[in-house]
């Protein structure tokens, strides 16, 4: 039927949404997320009222033309049974729309749309505003969000679930989101309708997500760490090749003259490698079969999608070649014996510590028999100040294959591996 797109909206999600409060998941919330998906499976753009195609399609001069001659419907207003506001069509089409006709500019069309006095919180018919269905999964589209919440977007706004749009990003591991999100405010400590709130599940959303927020909880606390992001930490520029500080392995230059030049900054936390701060350790290359994150594992059984992982990214042993006499400057991930259902550290100190790198040029293990007391040390770091005392990222020298130092008395910021 013309003007609806497509949308259908059952009786049975009627009367979900006719309970008031939010949703939990077994009162009617899952079941009406199924049946939202379900039934937007027949969307058809074609379906859409003329000033609703035009937004879904990004046609900014037809849009402009339409409200400066007042022939536009009312800004405030919804199109299509699922309530959709003209910036959340506008999204939809931005993720969706396959033909991209010259005249489509999508941000030109937002801010216009939002400066002429579209509300970019209006809510469909499960509550999600504009920036939530901008943010919340592999469609993100991060330039149009980052236009929504200039334009006053809430970050925190809830839909019938009681979600924020920082859970939706967590889920779908949109880690440049959950970076946008939280420079706009996002609050960590909202709970859904099930009472779980972003803080309580960050970090079982893997290292991506985990390394987003726990920047920005830095940052609003005032605090900092090393490598806290990819950026020269004398000019601070980013998306650039660096290379670490040959003394510390703690700080990364662009070029020797940036490094030169922040040396008197640099020098007092500059802490060279010595027998206070490191430990020795004998890599062990145990071939245990293919490395798996959880939560990505988790996403696949629920159907969201991940994205390809590369075979090297698999493997659970690699050493790479050193030469002996240079020895090769590292920054590893420590991950501490996990339970058998993959989701909290032991308690005990047992098993043994893997050890990786980013590219895994270096995958290894650490087993405690080889030396109690360097297991130990470095088992103590990672429960003492690793992410959620399971996991923790140290710069490290591998001098051979058979000789890693690791400088456990400086505990890099959380890295997204």
């Amino acid at each position: 039927m013309q003007g609806t797109g497509g949308f259908v909206v059952t009786d049975e999600m009627r009367k979900i949404l006719s309970r008031p409060g939010l949703l939990k998941a077994f009162s009617g919330g899952q079941r009406l997320r199924n049946l939202y998906r379900q039934q937007s499976t027949g969307f058809d753009p074609q379906l859409l009222d003329e000033f609703a195609l035009d937004c879904y399609l990004g046609f900014h001069d037809k849009v402009k033309q339409m409200v400066d001659s007042g022939r536009a419907p009312d800004l405030t207003g919804t199109e299509t049974p699922y309530d959709f506001g003209y910036a959340t069509l506008l999204i939809a089409g931005a993720q969706r729309a396959i033909h991209r006709p010259a005249e489509t500019d999508y941000p030109a069309t937002l801010k216009f749309l939002l400066d002429s006095g579209a509300p970019p919180n209006i809510p469909d018919i499960v509550g999600h505003s504009a920036l939530q269905h901008a943010t919340m999964n592999h469609m993100a589209r991060l330039g149009l969000s980052r236009i929504l919440l200039e334009h006053g977007a809430d970050p925190n706004h809830r839909n019938r679930y009681g979600e924020v749009a920082l859970l939706m990003a967590f889920q779908n591991n949109q880690y440049e989101a959950v970076d946008l999100l939280m420079g706009f405010g996002a609050d960590l400590d909202i709970p859904e309708a099930d009472g779980h709130t972003p803080a309580q599940v960050f970090l079982t959303c893997g290292p991506q997500v985990t390394a987003a927020v726990r920047k920005w909880m830095r940052r609003r606390a005032g605090e900092q760490a090393p490598m806290d992001e990819k950026k020269c930490d004398g000019c601070r520029k980013t998306g650039i090749s660096l290379k670490l500080c040959s003394r510390c392995h703690a700080a990364r230059y662009c070029t020797t003259d940036c490094q030169r030049a922040h040396w008197k900054a640099h020098k007092p936390s500059c802490h060279p490698f010595d027998a206070s701060n490191t430990v020795v350790v004998q890599p062990r290359y145990k071939d245990i079969g293919k490395l798996r994150s959880t939560p990505d594992i988790v996403r696949q059984m629920i159907g969201i999608e991940t994205g390809p992982v590369p075979k090297s990214h698999q493997r659970s042993a690699h050493a790479p070649r050193v030469r002996p006499d240079v020895g090769k400057a590292l920054t590893v991930k420590v991950q501490v014996p996990f339970d058998p259902f993959g989701l909290q550290p032991e308690n005990a100190v047992s098993g043994d510590l893997l050890v990786y790198t980013k590219k895994r040029d270096f995958v290894c293990m650490i087993v405690r028999s080889d030396d109690p007391v360097a297991y130990d040390r470095v088992m103590g770091a990672v429960r003492m100040k690793g992410v959620g005392g399971a996991k923790a990222y140290f710069p490290a020298e591998l001098l051979s294959k058979e000789k890693l130092v690791i400088k456990v008395g400086e505990v890099l910021a959380e890295q997204p591996f």
